[in-house]
């Protein structure tokens, strides 16, 4: 199969190409709310949105969710990945994603938030593989790989748990981290994220990886006979930075000197 092309179409344009045009109302087609969005995008300075010609001409989407879809995006002269909300999500406005994308922004976590609107989000396009796809793509060689990589997202979800935000989705993490090239880990999507006294962020995300899809795998090649389910437990009790450490020590992770 010959791979798309994408092409770009400005908002004047788009303006004026309704069968286009009524897609920013996903998935309803309806036509207030697609120039609703329309207006949203030209407010915070988006250029232009991408399209593919085949099989009929259609927005570039990147990505879709039970809140909203993305789609891929020109803004200020760089390719964005722009966040609408689905006319049928339940929610209102995506104000709050967007504040909680400025709080984990900071720690260094998350696609960059450049700006947003009632409706839209525009940040960072992420490009890479999920970690569902990557972890079945690893061989037994990759040891080093899998350790860097899984230590690095305990440590950003470990960030999250000590300011208190839960994440709220990473118990199935196949969705929701993408690695990119040279092994950066990126946690996506903060639709569900809200400050909890007991967040769970660390704990889901090692329930992932010791009972999701891959978890023989991930286990055999970290050499780990044992799950940890006392050390989490005592984490789930207080979350210390001495309990995290043991748990980063009972999945061998802690050789690759990244924790800081």
């Amino acid at each position: 199969m010959i791979p798309q092309e994408d092409s770009e179409i400005s908002l004047e344009e788009l303006s004026s190409r309704i069968e286009l045009l009524v897609q920013l109302a996903y998935p309803s087609r309806m036509i207030d709310y697609a120039k609703m969005i329309l207006r949203e995008l030209k407010e915070i300075n988006v250029d232009a949105v991408y399209i593919v010609d085949q099989p009929r001409p259609s927005l570039k989407l990147i990505g879709k969710g039970y809140r909203g879809v993305i789609l891929k995006a020109r803004w200020k002269n760089n390719i964005v990945a722009g966040k609408i909300l689905r006319i049928d999500s339940g929610i209102s406005s995506l104000v709050r994603e967007a504040e909680m994308m400025k709080i984990v922004n900071s720690l260094e976590i998350g696609p960059l938030l450049f700006d947003y609107s009632e409706h839209v989000i525009l940040m960072e396009y992420i490009q890479g593989i999920d970690l569902d796809k990557w972890l079945e793509k690893l061989s037994q060689d990759d040891v080093y790989l899998m350790k860097e990589v899984l230590e690095s997202i305990l440590i950003q979800t470990r960030k999250l748990d000590c300011i208190s935000l839960d994440h709220g989705e990473l118990s199935n993490a196949r969705r929701h981290i993408i690695v990119r090239e040279g092994l950066h880990p990126t946690i996506l999507d903060f639709g569900k994220a809200r400050i909890s006294r007991k967040p769970k962020n660390v704990t889901s995300i090692v329930s992932y990886l010791t009972y999701g899809p891959h978890h023989n795998k991930i286990l055999s090649m970290l050499g780990v006979k044992d799950l940890p389910v006392l050390v989490l437990k005592k984490y789930k009790e207080n979350p210390c930075e001495e309990n995290f450490k043991n748990i980063l020590s009972e999945l061998n992770l802690t050789n690759n000197c990244l924790y800081r």
